[in-house]
């Protein structure tokens, strides 16, 4: 990505005046490193004697601000204590272990890039079915051979509904599997993981979907999901999860069994293909599934079976193609979308630049 490239080394070599040094040291009091907020939040043309002048702080803390939610009147005041804007309601769906505040970060980056995205889609928002086979029979009556993540990332747009691809966060920082959110009044999309097969981020954009077409979101509410596990009790995950099922494989519980318990990883590869013929099932998914029911320690020979299905495109590469396709980036401010590109390592497609 030419613009990425762009981002060199030496914007980690800056070094900071006495106000910036102060407002990073404040920044770091919500675990926003300097090199973050270099690399991710200020413009690539940033040096940070421009904050020597009143004029150019105050430049600087309108960036910080625009782009990571934080209050400005609390940036203003060196006193004050940071806070984050309001960013609504939020529904954390979580391990017990894992405390919301340290999730904060994640919501409040998330939610920003979401904000920003949709104010770049053209396409009117369409009421999901609360039906997953509603979904996927309109998926396979188009021609489609399964419900894979190219299928439900271009039903998901075609929908008004965006998805993005975040994994950008400053170091330490919790990050959810997925998050859903319905800001004014569009449902949007952020998977957070870096996993490449797309089998993998297909459960996780079929279990956020479920909880948009299920009702799960607050009116201009949030929903991070930190963990998937089939295991939690929480309604709507149990709720969301059946639907993920149903919409991949036709059944709201699907489980596969290969012929050996423990097959190579191309008898399950083969397998899992012969299979995907039959039921009209993602392969991938069906490696991953069978995976889970044999438990942690299979997961290995799950992985080598997934490098024997052939795909063109990574998970992430998908995503960003399908982001990069159907933002309309004109309607952005230049900074804004530069931003986005950042956080995203996103371009534009080539016919819209």
């Amino acid at each position: 990505m030419v613009f990425l490239k762009q981002l060199t080394s030496a914007r980690n070599a800056i070094t900071p005046t006495p106000a910036m040094n102060d407002l990073f040291k404040r920044l770091r009091t919500l675990r926003l490193t300097k090199p973050y907020i270099h690399n991710v939040i200020l413009p690539d043309w940033w040096d940070d004697s421009i904050a020597d002048s009143a004029t150019g702080y105050a430049e600087a803390l309108m960036y910080i601000s625009r782009f990571l939610g934080i209050d400005i009147l609390s940036l203003q005041d060196p006193g004050a204590e940071l806070r984050f804007r309001e960013l609504g309601i939020c529904k954390y769906k979580k391990t017990k272990n894992i405390d919301e505040s340290k999730l904060q970060l994640a919501r409040v980056i998330a939610t920003r890039a979401a904000e920003l995205a949709i104010q770049a889609v053209d396409r009117p928002h369409r009421v999901l079915p609360g039906n997953a086979d509603a979904i996927r029979n309109a998926i396979l009556e188009a021609g489609e051979p399964f419900v894979g993540l190219p299928q439900l990332l271009q039903y998901s747009w075609d929908s008004g509904i965006p998805v993005l691809q975040l994994d950008h966060f400053p170091k330490g920082a919790v990050k959810p599997h997925g998050f859903a959110a319905r800001i004014k009044g569009r449902p949007v999309i952020v998977l957070c993981n870096r996993k490449k097969h797309p089998a993998w981020q297909l459960y996780y954009l079929a279990h956020e979907l479920g909880h948009i077409a299920l009702g799960h979101l607050e009116a201009d509410g949030i929903l991070l999901d930190i963990d998937m596990d089939s295991t939690s009790q929480d309604s709507e995950e149990l709720e969301a999860n059946r639907f993920a099922d149903e919409l991949l494989t036709g059944k709201p519980a699907k489980q596969f069994r290969a012929s050996e318990r423990w097959p190579k990883a191309e008898e399950l590869a083969r397998e899992a293909m012969n299979i995907s013929r039959e039921q009209q099932i993602d392969p991938g998914h069906i490696i991953l599934n069978y995976a889970h029911t044999m438990g942690k320690g299979f997961f290995p020979i799950a992985s080598a079976a997934l490098g024997r299905i052939p795909e063109k495109l990574s998970a992430i590469e998908l995503i960003r193609e399908q982001m990069a396709n159907n933002l309309d980036w004109s309607k952005l401010p230049e900074e804004t979308s530069e931003f986005l590109m950042r956080i995203t390592q996103c371009e534009p497609a080539t016919s819209n630049s």
